[in-house]
């Protein structure tokens, strides 16, 4: 199963601002959405689903299958989530429903426990037209070095592009 991480991203290089809210235009919503439910799923962050409730956003959030990364025993299966503990747990799940390729939604303790454990294959990033000045950085702790390769830029609008980048494997 190939393994996407896809995200928005401010200039600045910040995926929120300081108070966690991705502070986005509406349209950086709409194009997060739209390739999550073209791929029918998404795993994310407690914190990333909690901000989702109640949400007029989250209207538009249709994917079958939600998975939602947490070590705390929290139940969101009214909203459509399904919990896993760990990445491996999330991308197994998935494994089973047929699932080809898995989008790692966020947030930034998502993003991270993937990358640590190395188990993205490409990385989406979706650079909008903002800059937060401070706030939420991609992985936050330190990782180990990973060399990326662009494979390929395309406008969203007239503010904003999508790069698309193929990890490349280091040697353990």
């Amino acid at each position: 199963m190939k393994k996407t991480l896809f995200l928005s991203m401010s200039l600045d290089g910040f995926i929120a601002n300081t108070d966690g809210i991705p502070l986005f235009p509406p349209s950086a919503w709409e194009d997060w959405c739209a390739l999550v439910n073209e791929a029918d799923n998404v795993i994310a962050g407690r914190s990333s689903v909690e901000q989702l409730k109640d949400d007029e956003m989250s209207s538009i959030l249709n994917p079958r299958y939600k998975v939602v990364l947490s070590s705390r025993d929290i139940d969101f299966s009214e909203a459509g989530w399904q919990r896993a503990k760990s990445p491996t747990n999330a991308l197994e799940m998935l494994r089973k429903a047929g699932v080809t390729e898995a989008i790692i939604g966020g947030g930034r303790a998502v993003y991270h426990a993937f990358m640590r454990e190395r188990l993205v294959d490409t990385i989406l990033i979706d650079l909008q037209p903002v800059v937060f000045g401070d706030g939420v950085p991609l992985f936050g702790e330190v990782l180990d070095p990973c060399q990326l390769k662009l494979l390929d830029t395309r406008p969203l609008n007239d503010d904003a592009i999508r790069l698309r980048y193929q990890v490349l494997r280091q040697a353990a």
